[in-house]
């Protein structure tokens, strides 16, 4: 299985033999996207006319900003999955650092200044946080899209940088509850578990 990051190089990749993607990142699209998802659900706290001027660009023809964001994060996933089809894509959910979407527009409104990131407010923690359950809830929706809309059932999804089991199921119900449901049309959910061994 291969490790996919742009979705350009996907049907390029896909002619190399393999049993499809192991992991593909939401980040290179988001990148692209360049909206920080918070911004749009909360446009009123993005205050620099700047800022508020190029998401107004870049959400034109959009009456919901969030809308805007789901439709190309589905976009950047779907043609993944689409050459790879019918083998898995397995698609690991957002794990920026807060130092890492502060870059995303709007982004210094909604992130913390961390001594250290690598092990702050980032993967699975982040997600069912009030500060950002409904960031995390668009990747969902999108999710939801290329499986359900687009035909491309291959996806599965991953949760990275769980830290305990609790946190793992709570993140597991806010994506049933937004229509992700493990099992459902062959929905495999994993989870990326990060260790690291110190020594002394």
């Amino acid at each position: 299985m291969l490790n996919v990051g742009n979705p350009e190089n996907a049907f390029t990749l896909a002619a190399i033999p393999n049993d499809g993607v192991g992991l593909a990142r939401l980040e290179f699209i988001i990148t692209n996207i360049r909206l920080h998802p918070m911004a749009l659900i909360q446009f009123e706290k993005v205050l620099d006319p700047n800022v508020r001027a190029e998401i107004e660009k870049l959400t034109r023809g959009y009456d919901n900003k969030g809308d805007c964001f789901v439709d190309k994060l589905a976009q950047g996933v779907a043609k993944i999955g689409a050459a790879f089809y019918p083998n898995d894509v397995i698609v690991r959910m957002s794990d920026f650092k807060s130092n890492e979407y502060v870059n995303l527009l709007g982004g210094s409104y909604f992130e913390p200044q961390e001594e250290n990131p690598m092990i702050g407010w980032r993967g699975a923690s982040r997600y069912y946080d009030d500060k950002y359950r409904d960031g995390f809830v668009l990747e969902c929706k999108a999710m939801k899209k290329v499986r359900e809309e687009m035909g491309l059932s291959n996806v599965k999804l991953m949760l990275p940088f769980v830290r305990t089991v609790e946190e793992g199921k709570r993140v597991v119900e806010i994506m049933k509850k937004n229509g992700l449901i493990q099992g459902k049309d062959g929905l495999e959910i994993y989870m990326m578990v990060e260790i690291r061994v110190m020594s002394f």
